[in-house]
């Protein structure tokens, strides 16, 4: 039998909330867990319409893009001006012009009204996607090496994968690209797998792709809906079945132990573990309880045995705790 070790390792912010996310770590037999809870944000990054050749007639807009062109720079307040910017490319990739002539890539030098209008304080402008529609939108991990870094097939596409993007509270703690996880919404249980593709530099949690945000908000109604996140430091499996069955063999040994119990409790409630050991079982979220505990079951099978959080007869009689009772008589 093991037992869960639970540490407070600090806060963090999240769309909308000026902190309110407390990361726990959990120590077990196989490895370390992360836990928090936040409210979700979309990263559009490595799709190929997500950012839209710059219109002059509309600085601030989206132009057919699904995002605001400002955001693929270090300024998200960024303006575009006659002449250069003090701000840089990133997320978009860019060339100066003697870069491009040498590579042979095409990029938004010339089209402007305004001579440099998208040149960013390195001398760089945004590059082409064949077609001259939209530029080429990165995530910071390479989906396929095999095309060169200006080609929008090396990276993630946005919709089409569910990914997350690291920031400096989970760096801190040891989570790196490639380690993967899964997102949980509270209120009605929907779940996600995921892995992470994408960075961020602020101090905030809960930055998904539009793929997994919209599997979890269909609606686009995540305000005021918080997603528990429980995420695995230096895992870095990139073959999505490899990460799938790691999944469910961190879930099985994180089951295992005999206060598992504590860990569904901690994840449901939200708060740092410190004020969750204080506070009585009776006020605990019942729903968000049995929706987490459903989606931890589902990635991790059938193997969370040992939690007895309601009345010991109706638990007896589910399904997963027959098989259970199988299964260990047949271990002797």
């Amino acid at each position: 039998m093991t037992h869960l070790r639970f540490t407070d390792v600090g806060t963090a912010s999240s769309k909308g909330r000026r902190g309110g996310s407390f990361l726990i770590k959990v120590d077990g037999l196989y490895g370390a867990a992360i836990v928090f809870q936040g409210i979700l944000n979309q990263d559009v990054d490595g799709a190929p319409n997500c950012y839209a050749r710059f219109n002059p007639a509309d600085p601030a807009g989206k132009n057919g893009g699904l995002d605001f062109l400002r955001n693929g720079t270090s300024d998200e307040n960024a303006t575009f001006q006659p002449g250069g910017n003090g701000w840089e490319w990133h997320g978009v990739v860019s060339r100066t012009e003697q870069q491009a002539a040498k590579e042979g890539v095409d990029i938004d030098n010339l089209q402007q009204p305004a001579k440099d209008v998208l040149k960013d304080a390195q001398g760089r402008f945004p590059v082409f996607q064949p077609g001259r529609k939209f530029y080429v939108s990165t995530t910071s991990l390479a989906k396929d090496t095999r095309f060169p870094v200006t080609d929008q097939r090396r990276y993630w596409d946005a919709t089409a994968v569910s990914y997350g993007a690291i920031t400096p509270p989970l760096q801190r703690l040891g989570v790196s690209l490639g380690d993967f996880g899964l997102a949980i919404r509270n209120d009605d249980g929907n779940s996600e797998a995921f892995f992470y593709a994408d960075a961020g530099a602020q101090e905030k949690v809960g930055e998904v792709s539009t793929h997994l945000f919209t599997k979890l908000f269909p609606r686009n109604d995540q305000e005021n809906h918080p997603v528990t996140f429980i995420v695995f430091p230096r895992t870095n499996y990139n073959a999505v079945d490899t990460r799938d069955r790691e999944m469910r063999a961190r879930l099985f040994w994180l089951s295992q132990a005999d206060n598992i119990s504590e860990l569904i409790d901690a994840m449901a409630l939200g708060q740092s573990f410190d004020v969750f050991r204080g506070t009585p079982t009776a006020s605990l979220n019942t729903q968000a309880r049995q929706n987490i505990l459903a989606a931890l079951k589902k990635y991790g099978q059938w193997h969370f045995f040992q939690d007895r959080p309601y009345n010991v007869d109706v638990a007896d009689k589910t399904p997963d705790y027959i098989k259970w009772i199988e299964w260990a008589k047949q271990r002797g």
